[in-house]
């Protein structure tokens, strides 16, 4: 399926990037999950709707307590870091269009890997379909091959919640510097769905989940 094509080209780009040096990874970017929470606390300031902001500013903090916990034990590698159904080109109609390339190599950073299967993972939610469970099988891709550590499974779904943290007062703070950019305006409303998504189970129950696989 094109939910698991998504998450083999995840695990197949972490594997082509694990040996990848170059003087330019080595920078901070606000889409690089290591820094997510900074994000959030710098940018939530932007969402004018107090429960909206509440919400966002909650999810992200309790993500963070579990990949605070985790991130001594997450590798760091180079990644792509916004393999999204945006950011990918597929074959042709005769096979179903299945994702099997990427493009926009512009937030190529050192990370974490399990943060690429995260920024995947959440751009599923944003379709109609896409509930937490549908994203099993891009996960199950990924791990196939790639493997997840124990540390790194555990991280996983504390990071799609703060990816959509991210996306959610990126978008908004975007939107209110470019207010001409259609892309960043039009974006808003499938960046709070993904955040909905995102939050909408206890990360334990995905976590969970994602365990048995």
């Amino acid at each position: 399926t094109r939910v698991a094509a998504l998450g083999t080209l995840a695990g197949r780009t972490c594997r082509a990037l694990a040996d990848f040096e170059h003087a330019g990874v080595d920078r901070v970017l606000q889409w690089d999950l290591r820094h997510g929470l900074r994000t959030v606390e710098v940018l939530a300031q932007h969402v004018a709707d107090t429960h909206r902001r509440e919400a966002v500013e909650a999810a992200a903090e309790g993500a963070w307590r579990v990949i605070g916990e985790l991130a001594d034990d997450l590798p760091v590698q180079v990644i792509h870091g916004d393999i999204t159904d945006d950011n990918v080109v597929c074959s042709g109609l005769d096979s179903g269009r299945i994702p099997d390339g990427i493009i926009d190599f512009g937030d190529l950073t050192r990370s974490w890997p399990v943060a690429e299967l995260a920024v995947a993972v959440s751009s599923l939610l944003r379709h109609e379909g896409g509930e937490p469970a549908a994203t099993l099988p891009a996960i199950a891709a990924f791990h196939a091959v790639r493997p997840l550590s124990s540390a790194e499974i555990e991280a996983l779904w504390p990071l799609v919640v703060l990816r959509a943290a991210v996306l959610v007062v990126s978008g908004i703070h975007q939107a209110a510097i470019d207010a001409d950019n259609a892309y960043a305006t039009e974006a808003l409303d499938y960046e709070w769905r993904i955040f909905q998504r995102a939050t909408e189970l206890p990360t334990e129950v995905m976590t969970g989940q994602i365990r048995h696989f």
